[in-house]
C-alpha cells in the first residue's frame, strides 16, 4: 500500500472542492460567454431582417410610384353612376367616369394611367375657365374630341379639385420619403452587420428611423382612407364634387401601405427589444408592442372613416327622386346621336341590325343574318329581367297567318275614328263577329283612353335587366327610361342588348264580357301564361317598333329579344281598364301609355332576323 504524504493530500484538496459553492463559481464564466454569444446572434439577425424589410419596402414603393394604376382603378361599368350634374344634361353632359376616362382607367401615387401627374392639365385650361370662355353647350359639343385626345386624363387639376390635388401630392411626397429612407436603411444595416458602425450608435439611430418610418406609413394609411372616403369639392359646376369610393376601387397600393406599416413596426420592435438584448426576455414585450401598433392603426382607420361618413351606410333614399327619369339614351358615345333613327338601306345595302315586328308564323325564317346572336329562350324572370313598362298598339304589329293578318276584321267605326286621328292600324284577329253582342256592346271606360270593344290590340311588356326592379319606380313611361334605368348593365361594346332587354308580346280582341274565361286582373305583371295563352311562342331578335319606323327608316335600338305569342286571344274590356287603373297608381306618370299607339308596318323579309326560335 502507498501512504499519503502531506504533499499528496494538499494536491487532492485542491482538486476536490469541499462544497457545491466553489463548483458553481467555476462554471459561471461559461454562462457569461453563452449569453454574450446569443445576444450577438440576435443582433445580427435583427440587422439581416432590417436589410430584407428595407429592400422590399424600397422595391414596393418604387413599383407604386412607377405604376399609373397602383392606387385606385375605376370600378366595373355596371357599378358606376352618372357623375356629371343633371342640370347640364341638356348641354351634352350626361356621363359616367368610364365614358370620360376609359373603362380601365387608374391612378397611381405619382401619375395616372396615361402618365400625367397630379398637376397636369391636358386641356391647358381648367374646366371652369373653359366654361367661362366657351360656354357649356360648346364645351359639351367638343367633349368627344376632348376625350379622344385624352385631355381628361388625370382630371383632378382640370376639374379644379384643389384639396384633392393637395392630398394626392402629399401622399406622393410620403412615397418618395419612404423610398429614400428605405434605401438608406439598407445601407445602414448592411454596414452595421459588417461591424463598420459604432455599436453605441447603431441601436438608437436604427430605432429612431424605423419608428419614424412606421409613423410615416401610419399617416399614409390614414391619408389613403381619408382621400378614398371623403367628399371632395371641385371648382366648376359640371362635376361639382366627387367621392373616390363611389367610382373607384383600391388597387394594390393601399395593401402595400398597410404591409409597409406592419413591416416597419416589426423592425422597430425587433431593434428595440432584440438588438443587444437577451432574446428570451424580449418576446412578450415585442408581441405586446406589435399588437398595440395594429390596434392603433385600426382605430385610426375607423376614426377617419367615421369622420367622412363612410360608416353611416347609404342613408335614407329620397323616394321623391325618380332614378330612371331621363335615362333614355340618345348617344352611345358623347354627342354621337347613335340611337337616332337611321336609313334602313343605302344603295340597296342594309345599314342597320335586325328590326321588329316581323312575321312570326310558325316555320318562317327571316332574311337578315343575325350572326351568333340568339334570343332569350327562357323566361325573362329566369334571365334576370323584370317588366318596366306596358303599352299597346292599334292592331298587331306582328304577322301570324291565320291568327292576326291582313284577313282579320273588327268594328269599322272604331277603325275609321282612329285612322282619322293619324294612327296607323296593324293587323286584326279573326275572332270578331258583328252579330255577337260581346264584340259590339260599348264599355264604359273609366281609366283607358280611346279604346273600343271588338278591336285588336297588341300589348307589349318591355323587360330589362337594368330596370329599377322591385322598387316603386319599376314601371316607367317612356319605356326607354325603365329599360335603361341602371347604368353600366346594358352595353353596345361588347354587345349584350339582346341578352339584357326583352319584350313580351300578346295580341287580344277586346270583348264586353266579364266571364272568368275573359277576365284577367293582373295584366300589369306581364303576358298571360295559362291554357293556350303564352304557350305557342316565337322568339327572335329585333328592334323597338312604333310608327316613326318603317321599311325605309329603321330603329337603332337593336338588337333586343322578342317573345311573341302566335295566337290571338279574347280579353274583357274590364281587364284592360283594370290595367290602366294599375298604371295610374305607378310612381312614374304613365298617362302617355293609357291609349293605343300606332302600329309599325310589317318589317320586310330582308330586315327580319333569321334566328327565330319557337316553343311548341
Amino acid at each position: 500500500m502507498t501512504s499519503k504524504t502531506p504533499a499528496t493530500e494538499e494536491v487532492m484538496q485542491k482538486k476536490q472542492p469541499e462544497s457545491d459553492e466553489p463548483m458553481a463559481e467555476a462554471v459561471e464564466p461559461r454562462k457569461v460567454k453563452v449569453e454574450f454569444g446569443a445576444t450577438a446572434i440576435a443582433s445580427k439577425l435583427s440587422h439581416v431582417l432590417a436589410v430584407v424589410v428595407a429592400a422590399v419596402i424600397a422595391l414596393c414603393v418604387s413599383a407604386v410610384l412607377a405604376d399609373g394604376t397602383s392606387v385606385v382603378k375605376l370600378r366595373a361599368v355596371r357599378e358606376l353612376s352618372v357623375i356629371t350634374s343633371p342640370e347640364y344634361k341638356k348641354d351634352g353632359f350626361d356621363h359616367r367616369l368610364d365614358e370620360l376616362l376609359g373603362q380601365t382607367y387608374g391612378i397611381g401615387l405619382h401619375h395616372d394611367q396615361s402618365g400625367r401627374s397630379w398637376t397636369h392639365i391636358g386641356a391647358e385650361k381648367t374646366l371652369k375657365n373653359l366654361l367661362a370662355d366657351l360656354g357649356a353647350p360648346v364645351v359639351g359639343a367638343a367633349l368627344p374630341r376632348v376625350i379622344m385626345t385624352d385631355a381628361l386624363k388625370h382630371p383632378v387639376a382640370l376639374l379644379g379639385c384643389k384639396d384633392l390635388q393637395m392630398a394626392g401630392l402629399t401622399a406622393m411626397s410620403f412615397g418618395f420619403i419612404a423610398e429614400t429612407v428605405a434605401v438608406v436603411m439598407v445601407i445602414f444595416h448592411a454596414l452595421a452587420l459588417a461591424g463598420l458602425l459604432p455599436a453605441t450608435v447603431v441601436k438608437p439611430v436604427a430605432g429612431l428611423v424605423w419608428l419614424t418610418l412606421s409613423a410615416g406609413f401610419f399617416i399614409v394609411v390614414l391619408l389613403a382612407v381619408g382621400i378614398y372616403t371623403a367628399n371632395w369639392e371641385c371648382d366648376q359646376p359640371i362635376i361639382p364634387s366627387i367621392r373616390i369610393s363611389d367610382h373607384f376601387d383600391y388597387n394594390y397600393g393601399f395593401p402595400f401601405a398597410v404591409i409597409g406599416y406592419i413591416a416597419s413596426l416589426l423592425v422597430f420592435v425587433v431593434t428595440v427589444f432584440f438588438m443587444g438584448q437577451k432574446a428570451s426576455k424580449s418576446v412578450v414585450k415585442a408581441g405586446v408592442s406589435l399588437v398595440f401598433g395594429l390596434i392603433l392603426v385600426g382605430a385610426g382607420v375607423i376614426i377617419v372613416m367615421a369622420a367622412n361618413g363612410a360608416l353611416d351606410g347609404a342613408g335614407p333614399v329620397d323616394e321623391s327622386i325618380n332614378p330612371c327619369d331621363g335615362q333614355k339614351p340618345y348617344h352611345s358615345g358623347p354627342g354621337d346621336n347613335y340611337f337616332e333613327n337611321t336609313d334602313c338601306f343605302k344603295d340597296s345595302v342594309v345599314q342597320t341590325l335586325e328590326q321588329a315586328g316581323g312575321n312570326v308564323t310558325k316555320g318562317y325564317k327571316g332574311g337578315l343574318s343575325s350572326g351568333d346572336r340568339v334570343p332569350i329562350t327562357e323566361s325573362y324572370e329566369s334571365a334576370g329581367l323584370c317588366p318596366v313598362n306596358v303599352h299597346w298598339h292599334l292592331g298587331a304589329e306582328h304577322l301570324s297567318v291565320g291568327e292576326y293578318d291582313e284577313k282579320g276584321s273588327g268594328p269599322a267605326s272604331g277603325h275609321r275614328r282612329q285612322l282619322e286621328e293619324g294612327e296607323r292600324k296593324g293587323f286584326q284577329c279573326h275572332h270578331y263577329k258583328a252579330s255577337d253582342a260581346k264584340f259590339n256592346t260599348p264599355y264604359n271606360w273609366q281609366h283607358c283612353s280611346g279604346m273600343h270593344v271588338g278591336e285588336t290590340y297588341e300589348i307589349h311588356w318591355p323587360h330589362s335587366a337594368a330596370g329599377a326592379c322591385g322598387t316603386k319606380y319599376q314601371y316607367q313611361t317612356p319605356f326607354y327610361d325603365g329599360v335603361f334605368c341602371k347604368d353600366g348593365i346594358i352595353t353596345i361594346a361588347p354587345l349584350n342588348t339582346y341578352e339584357k332587354i326583352g319584350v313580351q308580346s300578346q295580341t287580344f280582341v277586346i270583348v264586353n264580357d266579364d266571364s272568368p274565361e275573359y277576365y284577367y286582373p293582373d295584366l300589369i305583371k306581364g303576358m298571360i301564361v295559362s291554357g293556350n295563352k303564352g304557350t305557342d311562342m316565337a322568339m327572335y331578335t329585333g328592334s323597338t317598333t312604333g310608327t316613326t319606323r318603317d321599311n325605309t327608316i329603321c330603329s337603332r335600338y337593336t338588337p333586343i329579344t322578342w317573345q311573341v305569342d302566335r295566337k290571338c286571344h279574347l280579353i274583357s274590356a274590364s281587364s284592360f281598364d283594370k290595367l290602366c287603373a294599375d298604371m295610374k297608381e305607378m310612381a312614374d306618370d304613365m298617362s302617355d301609355d293609357l291609349h293605343a299607339h300606332g302600329a309599325r308596318e310589317l318589317v320586310s323579309h330582308n330586315l327580319t332576323a333569321d334566328n327565330q326560335q319557337r316553343r311548341k
